[in-house]
């Protein structure tokens, strides 16, 4: 699958494939890529408006926090690009 971070829809697409892990993922990208925030803005609330994503989304924010209660912090500039792009 190809990612288009400019379309929206694309994101969509690409996110509804693992939401638990693409989710933190875009987050990652809207901020060490500022250039795609928008897009991804657009994209997280098409998600949220979307009954069927909606329930997709919150599953994969509580998969998040209850993975974040097992991982110590660390901060985003610690995290090389490359990784945040290959995982």
């Amino acid at each position: 699958m190809i990612l288009n971070l400019t379309d929206p829809a694309s994101i969509v697409n690409w996110w509804k494939v693992l939401p638990e892990r693409h989710g933190p993922q875009l987050q990652a990208f809207a901020r060490l890529r500022p250039q795609f925030a928008q897009p991804i803005r657009v994209a997280v609330r098409r998600i949220k408006a979307d009954p069927e994503l909606r329930h997709l989304f919150e599953r994969g924010i509580a998969a998040e926090s209850a993975h974040a209660d097992e991982v110590a912090p660390r901060h985003y500039k610690d995290d090389p690009a490359d990784a945040l792009l290959a995982a």
